[in-house]
């Protein structure tokens, strides 16, 4: 019987890019392949979740969105629908502002950047995955599998699974929650050495 080799890294053709420009390229391809969606309107729930969503506004407190469900309802209304996502209204708010209204463009490109920093993260990720966790005498984690780490990132940053998280202004609460699940994990890696 044979022996199955679990380090897919030498069959793989492709020259060993150092983390950075992984990191780089991965980043970058992810940009590029959304970035046609950045000048899309609002559609289907984004007239809902911030076109109609006074949480949004001036007016309202910002110490209502700890009140509120994501649509702008109070919690304790029995028309709200008791999805909790004040970090993700949040950041809706601050996109109005700096955006000065409701004009699509800056939700779709903060939309487009959120998912190519979770493709960049997942370099480091899949690094964790394929190559376990191994560190230099100086506390540096090693990337015991570049090629294939780059390649699962890429394949990750250009899935088209993504479209809707990413071209769905809505989609900012998953981009947000994978954001912070990576974050989370990439961070208890670290610990884990500690």
């Amino acid at each position: 019987m044979a022996v199955l080799d679990t380090d897919l890294d030498h069959i793989l053709p492709s020259s060993v890019l150092p983390p950075f420009w992984a990191k780089l390229v991965v980043g970058l391809v992810a940009i590029v392949c959304f970035a046609r969606s950045y000048d899309g309107d609002f559609v289907f729930d984004d007239s809902e979740a911030i076109v109609n969503n006074k949480d949004l506004q001036a007016e309202t407190p910002l110490g209502d969105l700890w009140h509120h469900d994501f649509w702008g309802s109070r919690l304790s209304s029995n028309t709200s629908h008791k999805s909790y996502r004040p970090l993700t209204v949040l950041t809706f708010r601050i996109n109005y502002y700096l955006s000065g209204g409701f004009h699509p463009m800056g939700f779709h490109v903060v939309n487009i950047l959120l998912h190519s920093g979770i493709s960049v993260l997942m370099v480091d990720v899949f690094s964790v995955l394929f190559g376990g966790l191994q560190y230099t005498s100086k506390g540096r984690r090693l990337h015991l599998a570049p090629r294939s780490s780059l390649l699962a990132a890429l394949l990750f940053a250009v899935h088209p699974v993504h479209t809707e998280c990413v071209a769905g202004v809505v989609g900012r609460a998953d981009l947000l929650c994978a954001l912070f699940f990576l974050l989370s994990f990439l961070g208890y890696c670290k610990a884990f050495r500690e």
